[in-house]
């Protein structure tokens, strides 16, 4: 065998070896932490997108406090956080970046269908989430508009809906579909529209961690969440078909928030103003760090 057909043979191996070696390098798996919530509906896109190099492993959790800690852990690489939960984290030192809004409006305040009126939501019962909440904010923003006083409850959302059925409590603003599961039990009515209260309003975000998120894997991501969001707007059933499967809710009570478009999955955009406005929110309920008030939201907020 001469020199040079040595070299080709040799040279065609190497480039078999290597194909098959490229062909067997495993996918990364990025964790996004989320909560059974329609305000999480986009994490359908661990079930629907798969990356050139990873693929999207959801982390389900119960409690914000829970979600957000492992964010600022590194125990996942992002989560979908409350938008104000989001910012603190930020001011108290996570290395994270916010990068998409998980969908605009979605949420309705939920009350005793004897309620009459707003104004007789002065001194009741309302119950949030979290003081780190865009429903709070939210409550906050109609509370102020009506001159009320509202006695305000925080209350784990799973537990809203019985609440309200037994007297427990008046009233709640929470993200879906614990508001369906609420009327669906009878005996309440939906008061307002968060989309009522301020129209195209950002409630949760998607937050990465700076690394991934300044990368070209962060930016893949993205664009897988953003192809679910399409997804979800073009094949309503399809995405509440996925969504009983990632989320654990029924797929009926999926189709019903869908079907009222409470939720908007068209302009997933965020804008400085909007991140201010809840900063600024923060600070005057004297929520969050000390270093809220000098955090910089353009370092926070990364377009992609």
């Amino acid at each position: 065998m001469n020199r040079r057909k040595f070299i080709g043979i040799l040279s065609a191996f190497s480039f078999i070896a290597t194909t098959n070696s490229l062909a067997q390098v495993p996918k990364i798996g990025i964790k996004i932490g989320y909560l059974p919530v329609t305000d999480h509906l986009m994490m359908i896109a661990k079930e629907s997108f798969v990356g050139s190099s990873f693929t999207i492993v959801g982390v389900k959790f119960s409690s914000w406090a829970d979600i957000a800690e492992a964010l600022r852990a590194g125990a996942v690489d992002g989560a979908f956080l409350l938008a104000p939960l989001g910012l603190a984290l930020k001011s108290m030192g996570a290395d994270i970046k916010v990068v998409l809004s998980a969908h605009k409006n979605g949420s309705a305040v939920i009350v005793n269908e004897k309620i009459a009126d707003i104004n007789a939501l002065d001194g009741k019962k309302v119950a949030i989430p979290s003081r780190f909440s865009s429903h709070y904010f939210l409550l906050d923003k109609l509370a102020k508009k009506h001159k009320l006083k509202l006695n305000l409850i925080d209350m784990a959302p799973p537990e809203m809906p019985s609440a309200l059925k037994t007297g427990v409590i008046d009233g709640f603003i929470v993200a879906e579909p614990f508001g369906q599961l609420g009327l669906n039990l009878g005996g309440a009515k939906v008061l307002a529209y968060s989309r009522e209260i301020l129209p195209n309003h950002i409630c949760c975000t998607l937050n990465l961690n700076s690394s991934l998120a300044l990368s070209s894997v962060g930016k893949e991501l993205v664009n897988g969440f953003k192809q679910a969001s399409k997804l979800i707007i073009e094949d309503e059933s399809l995405a509440s078909v996925l969504a009983n499967k990632v989320l654990g809710q029924k797929t009926s009570v999926i189709k019903q928030v869908l079907e009222q478009n409470i939720a908007t999955y068209d302009d997933l955009s965020l804008s400085k103003e909007s991140l201010e406005e809840l900063k600024n929110f923060l600070i005057e309920k004297n929520l969050g760090s000390k270093n809220l008030a000098n955090l910089d939201i353009d370092e926070y907020l990364v377009v992609l």
